[in-house]
């Protein structure tokens, strides 16, 4: 592995100790008694590899520091402008899934298109991004909790807003636009009901489905849901964005369809790609991983120890790399970069991205040609503030 730079932090193996103790690893004698055999770069918070940007008003700026970005009220993490999700696709391109404002595509470079409808996301939060057919997909949904402005759902009557209510949306790098594709009327979700999660599995879709229904014994109103597998025999691409009858084959199901592909697997089971590129972290520490794969469907997950564990990581496998962020910037890499020669002999190597401010954290990421793209946002518990994304010149770290 060639590194030339000047300002970077090369961590030794021996002042790794320090890392796992006060970083990513937490801190007490079970942690920082296992060193991990492998040297961590810090990257410095301002430097030429590496720039910030923020999201303000529906769109997206350079700046100098998260902390120095335009203050943002702080919201529930499902109304708040934030990446919620993001993936490199089969073309090489990277896709970040940017709630309430739309998507960001880079195409093998720095900057990226934004692609926006605020009619179609202002009001809907946006996740679930997963590839079908080559194309780039994402849902929409609403948090009944926090947001209420449900007037324009209200009918499910045919042909109303409320049975044409968008769920699943294509995304068009051609025409840089979205067209809806599956509707809650093809799905028969009515007024009164949000579809609270889902899982697509490359050819099968299973979504969890809330409404408010009654206590058997007491007759006391409860959330209550239920599950359904649905799927078109078209491809996605070629469907209307109107409900219609025969778009959709959907069945009911149990709770465990739902629950199974949801629920972390034991770490052990993860693919043996991913557990090397990881092997240098202790043992004793325990996180989840979230594991994509380019131009995929839904992620997979593992657990490093028990379930439920704070410490989270994304991670994304392809053919010729592999990498996994952690939330506090931590970064493991192996594999080629665009193409260019495999760093380190295909042996893991690991870097830290620019430290951020007391309750700011990493999200998800994607890599496009050259440049490693890294959501961040601002967090007070299950509320976001401040967000945006840090690019990072991947060439410039390792190959020059």
């Amino acid at each position: 592995m060639k590194l030339s730079r000047r300002n970077a932090l090369i961590i030794s193996i021996l002042a790794s100790v320090s890392f796992i103790s006060e970083g990513c690893f937490g801190g007490g004698e079970k942690s920082s008694s296992a060193v991990p055999d492998i040297e961590i770069m810090q990257i410095p918070q301002r430097s030429g590899d590496h720039f910030w940007y923020s999201f303000v008003n529906g769109g997206f700026v350079q700046t100098s520091l998260p902390q120095n970005s335009a203050i943002q009220s702080m919201k529930p993490w499902t109304e708040s402008v934030r990446i919620s999700d993001a993936d490199t696709g089969l073309d090489g391109n990277g896709y970040l899934l940017v709630n309430h404002i739309g998507a960001l595509v880079f195409e093998k470079k720095t900057t990226p298109t934004l692609i926006n409808d605020r009619q179609l996301l202002s009001r809907s939060t946006a996740s679930n991004l997963i590839f079908s057919g080559g194309n780039a997909y994402f849902t929409l949904s609403r948090n009944s909790l926090f947001n209420s402005d449900s007037d324009e759902y209200d009918s499910d009557e045919p042909g109303s807003i409320g049975s044409n209510r968008p769920y699943l949306v294509r995304i068009s790098t051609e025409n840089k636009l979205f067209y809806p594709c599956v509707t809650y009327g093809d799905l028969g979700i009515g007024s009164d009901e949000e579809i609270s999660g889902s899982y697509f599995d490359g050819t099968d879709w299973i979504s969890s489905i809330k409404f408010d229904g009654r206590d058997d014994v007491t007759g006391k109103e409860k959330v209550s849901f239920r599950y359904i597998k649905w799927n078109s025999l078209r491809d996605f691409a070629a469907l209307s964005a109107q409900t219609q009858d025969g778009k959709i084959s959907s069945e009911e199901c149990v709770e465990e369809q739902y629950r199974a592909p949801n629920t972390p697997s034991p770490f052990p089971a993860a693919p043996l790609r991913l557990r090397e590129l990881l092997s240098p972290i202790p043992d004793s520490f325990d996180f989840t991983v979230t594991l994509r794969v380019p131009g995929g469907d839904s992620p997979r997950y593992f657990s490093h120890g028990p379930i439920g564990s704070s410490t989270n990581a994304n991670a994304i496998i392809s053919d010729g790399w592999i990498c996994a962020v952690f939330a506090d910037g931590t970064t493991y890499f192996a594999g080629a970069v665009d193409g260019r020669n495999v760093i380190n002999n295909g042996k893991t190597v690991a870097f830290r991205l620019p430290r951020l401010p007391k309750n700011y954290f990493y999200s998800n990421f994607c890599i496009s040609g050259d440049c490693l793209v890294v959501g961040w946002e601002e967090n007070d518990f299950y509320k976001t503030g401040r967000s945006g994304f840090i690019t990072v010149d991947m060439a410039e770290l390792f190959y020059k």
